[in-house]
């Protein structure tokens, strides 16, 4: 039998992007799940695409903290328990720091950090003592360093991760498991949906991202690392060995990062790579 064959997984940030192509891979490898997100339609939609299969919808909104305890009840109550949270929502924003507003980078802030730490909290509160569970954060390349015009974006993720690496160190032996992802570039709306510096949607899709690996595949790579039990990776093209290159180079980062960033990073990969 498969891995995930009768895992009991909730998916929050279910409706779109590697979300949804997560929920459409693990519903064919027999897990039984829970659908979270802002869209309550897309996520109806998606589960008419399985009518026979285990599927729970369940509208949250990560930015309205004052739900998400008894909403991470239910979800803990439709299978009996949990085996695996997903907590995938997030929003970006891309302008300047002078031009953001401050209001705008407190609701990425309260979607992209605050909402999992929300979460997190309700689990430790109910969760039986030493029963497995993992919950899986979705960070991203700019959890590791910032680029131009993503400072609250960057921010966000890397309050996520210390947070959780943090968690995980408290709870080690315990029965709890955190796993860090981070996506490369993945085709995926976030910031056509996400917001400039007044508050107001971009519309736009980055380049970077455009050109960048599919959801299907980023979804599958996840799988893949969460079956090996790791605890942080990155999914990605070759620009996930910026992070490497970060690690060793701090210097030479950033100074490709001062201008024109990802150009930049595009060229040092067709250098190593020939991509």
């Amino acid at each position: 039998m498969g891995f995930w064959v009768h895992k009991r997984v909730w998916i929050v940030g279910a409706s779109s992007g590697i979300g949804e192509a997560l929920v459409r891979i693990l519903v064919e490898n027999g897990a039984s799940l829970v659908i979270s997100a802002r869209n309550e339609p897309k996520l109806r939609e998606l589960k008419s695409a399985f009518p026979s299969s285990p599927m729970e919808v369940l509208p949250v909104d990560v930015e309205d903290h004052s739900v998400l305890s008894c909403k991470t009840d239910r979800a803990s109550e439709v299978y009996g328990g949990l085996d695996y949270v997903f907590l995938n929502a997030g929003m970006t924003v891309r302008d300047l720091v002078a031009d953001t507003a401050l209001d705008v980078e407190r609701k990425i802030m309260d979607i992209n950090f605050w909402g999992p730490v929300a979460i997190t909290k309700a689990i430790l509160k109910n969760r039986s003592p030493g029963s497995p569970l993992h919950l899986v954060l979705t960070s991203s390349l700019s959890g590791k360093y910032g680029v131009p015009k993503l400072a609250a974006y960057a921010g966000s993720k890397h309050a996520l991760q210390g947070y959780f690496d943090s968690l995980r160190a408290e709870t080690h032996g315990s029965g709890l498991f955190v796993h860090l992802v981070i996506p490369g570039f993945i085709r995926t709306n976030i910031t056509v949906a996400g917001l400039r510096g007044d508050g107001s949607r971009s519309g736009k899709m980055q380049a970077a991202l455009a050109d960048g690996m599919e959801p299907e595949v980023c979804a599958r790579g996840i799988l893949r690392g969460l079956e090996r039990g790791r605890e942080e990776f990155v999914v990605g093209g070759s620009e996930r060995f910026t992070v490497l290159l970060n690690r060793i180079f701090p210097g030479m980062m950033k100074r490709l990062i001062r201008s024109n960033p990802l150009q930049r990073i595009k060229k040092v990969k067709r250098g190593f790579f020939g991509t």
